[in-house]
């Protein structure tokens, strides 16, 4: 029926990420993570012995990275939960933050829709819970 109560959302232009050529790749996790606690993670770094800690946005991203969305679609689905204005700013966060966990070698973008390899796909405690 009638949504009164609806607001319609004013989006940003989001010109870095019409202009970004990976725009319409999905990305997925390529690392071993864990809860460090309720909030954080800590993810193995594949190439060197240590494991990283991440920014909120790099948890947010890497957390996200199972392959599903695209580049474009997570830069909307995290533009829709701002209540108020969205920043400007967002999806060149977005894309900087990408470029980060992909020089750390722990997510890579693909060009179709796929899951990460099952040793990616859940946070390590959870993995050796499930038999």
């Amino acid at each position: 029926m009638f949504n009164f109560f609806k607001r319609n959302k004013r989006y940003p232009s989001f010109e870095p990420l019409k202009q970004y050529e990976r725009q319409h790749h999905f990305f997925i996790r390529t690392a071993e993570w864990d809860w460090m606690d309720d909030e954080n993670i800590y993810v193995v770094d594949p190439h060197n012995p240590r494991v990283l800690t991440l920014n909120p946005w790099g948890q947010w991203i890497f957390i996200a990275a199972n392959g599903q969305m695209t580049v474009t679609e997570y830069v909307m689905y995290m533009a829709d939960k701002y209540k108020g204005e969205i920043p400007e700013i967002l999806d060149q966060t977005i894309i900087d933050e990408l470029r980060t966990l992909v020089e750390y070698g722990i997510i890579a973008f693909v060009e179709t829709k796929q899951r990460p390899e099952s040793r990616f796909e859940l946070p390590q405690k959870e993995r050796t819970n499930v038999s």
